[in-house]
């Protein structure tokens, strides 16, 4: 089975914090699910999230990238998996890419 959510960007741009403790919350619940990526369509963020055999010990995390050329946002990617992010998604609101990452929980 799957879960999508639908996400306005005026919410993720208003409190992209709480955005993501709506998302982690989906894989908080007692069905056990796993996000599998995300698509952003007009201006809404949907965010899938498929059956699991485990259930999930991370948090999702919504964050605009600090630059927006290659560089940038390569080294971002790189800087913030070495502190327990994976990116599953990234998506633009107007003119500013954002990530959306997968963080382990400690």
């Amino acid at each position: 089975m799957t879960k999508i959510v639908r996400i306005p960007f005026d919410d993720v741009l208003f409190d992209p914090e709480e955005v993501g403790e709506l998302l982690t919350g989906c894989l908080r619940r007692r069905r056990k699910m796993r996000l599998t990526g995300a698509a952003a369509a007009d201006d809404v963020l949907i965010v899938l999230f498929e059956d699991s055999a485990f259930a999930a010990d991370s948090k999702i995390v919504l964050a605009p990238f600090r630059g927006q050329g290659p560089d940038e946002v390569a080294a971002e990617i790189q800087d913030r998996y070495e502190h327990g992010y994976t990116l599953r998604s990234s998506f633009r609101i107007r003119k500013q890419t954002w990530a959306l990452y997968e963080v382990t929980a400690e």
